[in-house]
């Protein structure tokens, strides 16, 4: 501010009446300037009123899907246009030869799925008594390959033959997940088409089914929260498109395996909960009985049912800790608390079997190939860490539908095995989880990663551990173990997506939000740029170095690989659920490089809604709306070392946490702002 001068007490001489005035003058004016851009600092940053998040939904408007882009045509293709609705008329195919089919590759622009179908309007085969009008279909581009004689091949599977014999639409078998589709008339004839398409036969979620959404600054982050939520609307299966299930079922891969597999509903039941709230509860209740109904006397449950045969599967004991696992995590989200207590005496018998796998060291032994499709032999870290998990999980429920006798078991069967992980399993002189006793100098990246997630880690190894990793990461993500290649997949894969996934909530958790945020753009930023050659508009199941797949064989569209919008509700937005059905719950933002974000979380009593801004002045101002019925706590950043918090009436202040002042509040609205 400008202080006030005190001129001596004498008539100043004209010119300095003259100058005075215009010190004076000038005074005013720099400290009305002063006050405005005060003003100005003190006015709260925002967010847009109406974020237009409903034009990120990728999902088709209509079950009849169109392509949208003509690729390539060969032979004697005559206005192929009109099969995307260029100009008018129809498309007329003309083979004189097998070696040189007409031929019109088609492109939906996104991962789609269902029965591609042709309508033909006149048919006129140059011998006998029909046309064969060949379809195949592939999730990428470069995965739709010719032989010499141009003919097409599906990335997976068989193409579909069709007999063609008059004017009629005719529709080929499911094909569950596929962007390009090549149609060819392979027999000399002539062909006229009208139309070319597909008939949509996954879950169509269009805006209004949306009972959870995002919207921030970033439109990359943006992009990734709706291509997790579409990946796993593309995995769920409507009743009738499944020949093994009456029900509604949530599969690991569009494309393939097509089987209910629990290590990837890990992944994917999150991303349902929070996209499509209730509408996705008939899916995730149908996978999860589909489980638990073929659970084994000694309790054992399932790794997948459905792959190779309409029965279970038991692919790894990993993955029976997640298939309890993901029956807790549904009652966690949901608060359905009849549903979670019928399925209890299960999951204590899943619980018991773990048990068993223990051997005289106190850790599990199983000789399981997991997700690395090898065996791993020993006492291998991740899967003592997997049972951890499901302690912890089993923990958690029995505090609210269980006994306290069975918490205190619980509790005392974790510490126990926590503390025989890091006797065992720690390699001291690296300061990282080893993969096996056996394999000291092998360092996984999901057992370090849940190690520090899941708490098993002690503080002050953890940053040694992201240091680690961090330092050997790819640019398309962190690879499946450290020194590589000692444990790549077999079929050369090197980065995967469930163990990245590990990796991101390792980091947020750990207060490397930086970190978390480059992970997610290294892994899935490639995976929805539309000029990367492999969009889908969906995230992928395995990539290579170079961030992209590396045979049509595996799937585009794939469970595990939904973690995105997960990350980004619960760790960049920051609500999450504390009890059952967020009858309490938690808002921590880290807001990263973000200006601003938005969007709302479905519970069991209504939306939870969230909006929160900063500018570059460390001001921070974040707007809560929780639903009747419900309490929580608001973690306000401060961008500051200085900055105070300014809460609003109603809002009572526990404690100051690190870099953040947090508050309880009960239903209804709350806005709080934080300045230096």
């Amino acid at each position: 501010m400008l202080k006030a001068v005190l001129l001596p007490q004498r008539r100043p001489l004209s010119g300095t009446r003259v100058a005075l005035t215009a010190v004076v003058a000038i005074a005013t004016c720099v400290a009305a300037t002063l006050l405005s851009v005060q003003g100005a600092k003190a006015a709260p940053p925002t967010w847009p009123a109406n974020p237009n998040w409903q034009s990120l939904v990728p999902a088709p408007t209509s079950d009849n899907v169109r392509p949208v882009q003509i690729v390539r045509t060969s032979g004697s293709v005559t206005n192929a246009g009109a099969l995307i609705g260029q100009g008018s008329g129809s498309t007329t195919l003309r083979t004189t030869s097998s070696s040189s089919p007409a031929t019109v590759v088609l492109d939906f622009g996104k991962e789609v799925g269902g029965n591609p179908y042709a309508s033909v309007s006149s048919s006129t085969p140059s011998g006998g008594s029909s046309n064969t009008l060949r379809v195949t279909t592939s999730e990428a581009l470069p995965f739709l390959t010719a032989n010499s004689s141009g003919i097409y091949n599906n990335d997976n599977g068989s193409p579909i033959t069709l007999s063609v014999t008059g004017a009629r639409t005719y529709t080929g078998g499911l094909r569950g997940g596929l962007r390009f589709m090549a149609v060819q008339l392979t027999t000399p004839g002539t062909l006229t088409l009208t139309a070319a398409g597909l008939t949509f036969r996954a879950y169509r979620a269009t805006p209004d089914r949306y009972q959870g959404w995002f919207m921030s600054s970033d439109d990359q982050l943006n992009r990734m929260w709706y291509a997790g939520a579409y990946t796993a609307q593309m995995d769920m299966v409507p009743v009738g498109v499944a020949s093994c299930f009456n029900m509604p079922v949530v599969f690991d891969g569009a494309k393939r395996d097509r089987a209910i597999w629990s290590g990837d509903l890990l992944i994917t039941n999150p991303v349902m909960q929070l996209s499509l709230g209730t509408n996705s509860v008939p899916y995730v209740k149908g996978s999860i009985d589909s489980i638990m109904n073929l659970q084994a006397s000694n309790g054992r449950l399932t790794s997948a049912v459905g792959f190779r045969g309409c029965g279970k599967f038991d692919y790894a004991v990993t993955y029976s800790a997640y298939s309890a696992i993901i029956a807790i995590q549904y009652y966690r989200y949901t608060g359905d608390t009849p549903y979670i207590t019928a399925l209890r005496p299960k999951l204590q018998a899943a619980a018991a079997y773990h048990a068993t796998r223990l051997n005289a060291n106190g850790l599990v032994v199983t000789n399981d190939p997991d997700y690395w499709q090898t065996t791993q032999n020993g006492e291998v870290t991740e899967y003592s860490l997997a049972y951890y998990e499901l302690l912890q999980n089993m923990i958690w429920m029995e505090s609210r539908v269980g006994t306290a006798a069975r918490v205190t078991e619980y509790t005392n069967k974790a510490t126990a095995l926590r503390n025989a992980i890091n006797a065992r399993l720690w390699n001291a002189s690296a300061g990282l989880y080893k993969h096996t006793y056996d394999r000291p100098n092998v360092f996984p990246l999901d057992a370090n990663m849940n190690a520090i997630r899941l708490g098993v880690a002690p503080p002050e190894r953890v940053q040694g551990i992201l240091t680690y990793f961090r330092s050997r990461w790819q640019t398309h993500g962190s690879q499946i173990s450290q020194p590589a290649p000692s444990m790549a997949d077999p079929y050369g894969h090197t980065i995967e997506p469930l163990n990245n996934t590990w990796e991101v909530m390792a980091r947020f958790d750990s207060g490397d939000t930086a970190g978390a945020v480059e992970l997610l753009r290294r892994h899935w930023g490639i995976q929805v740029d539309p000029n990367s050659g492999y969009y889908t508009g969906t995230f992928w199941e395995f990539v290579n170095s170079n961030g992209l797949p590396s045979r049509g064989f595996d799937s585009l569209a794939h469970a595990w690989g939904a973690g995105p919008t997960q990350l980004i509700t619960e760790s960049i937005l920051g609500p999450t659920a504390v009890h059952p059905g967020y009858s309490t719950w938690q808002v921590k933002p880290r807001p990263a490089t973000l200006n601003w974000a938005q969007g709302q979380v479905p519970t069991a009593r209504g939306a939870l809604t969230v909006r929160w801004a900063r500018d570059t002045a460390n001001q921070f101002r974040i707007q809560v709306t929780a639903p009747a019925g419900t309490s929580g706590q608001v973690w306000v950043p401060l961008l500051s070392a200085s900055a105070t918090t300014t809460p609003p009436p109603g809002a009572t202040f526990v404690r100051r946490d690190g870099g953040y002042d947090v508050y309880n509040v009960s239903a209804g609205t709350f806005e709080f702002t934080s300045a230096p």
